[in-house]
């Protein structure tokens, strides 16, 4: 039993090793042995044309590689055609003035005047503010005038407050009464988080 199965797996051997050498590429292995062979100061030439992605100098590349002479003759063509066909004239930038619009849109039918896209001054303002800040300087001007200079025995008089005044309660009198709704109180049992109202 042992040598049919041998047999069988030698014949199952072969054919694998049959069908290997049908997909391989004889070509690559060519050339595996082929620079194996080949020394590495020596290389073929390339007969590849010469990259012009680079070039030495900036010149207009010419896809379709037309002689000199002929470009010449069709650059002479179309000079006279542009010279004939068309008239160049200098344009003075100074001489360009601005004409008013002559008419408009009216607000209402009987209105003298056009309406204007201008923003109109507001002179209204502008007087008020001017007026407001001289009052407001004049009046620092007083207020500074009628101060004196504070000790700072004065300084802290005026922010002191009495204990009498405390309590008195004089601040605190209008404030609201607490409510007499019942307040909750509650606490923990244990390590657990969960707490439990106390009555």
């Amino acid at each position: 039993m042992t040598n049919k199965n041998r047999n069988m797996s030698d014949s199952s051997e072969e054919e694998d090793l049959s069908r290997f050498r049908e997909a391989v590429d004889t070509t690559f292995v060519k050339f595996i042995n082929d620079s194996k062979n080949q020394t590495p100061g020596h290389s073929e030439k390339n007969d590849k044309p010469r990259s012009e992605r680079y070039l030495e100098e900036s010149t207009h590349y010419n896809d379709i590689k037309v002689p000199d002479e002929l470009q010449n003759r069709i650059g002479a063509k179309v000079s006279a055609l542009i010279a004939k066909n068309i008239e160049f004239i200098n344009i003075e930038g100074s001489k360009i003035k601005k004409r008013k619009i002559k008419g408009g849109v009216k607000l209402f039918k009987n209105s003298e005047c056009f309406l204007s896209c201008e923003e109109v001054k507001d002179t209204d303002t502008e007087l008020h503010n001017m007026k407001s800040k001289k009052i407001h300087k004049h009046k620092k001007r007083q207020v500074d005038k009628n101060i004196e200079e504070l000790s700072e025995i004065d300084k802290v008089n005026a922010v002191a407050v009495s204990g009498e005044h405390v309590l008195s309660k004089e601040d605190t009198k209008y404030w609201k009464s607490r409510r007499k709704e019942k307040i909750f109180k509650y606490k923990s049992s244990g390590k657990s988080k969960v707490l439990v109202a106390i009555e």
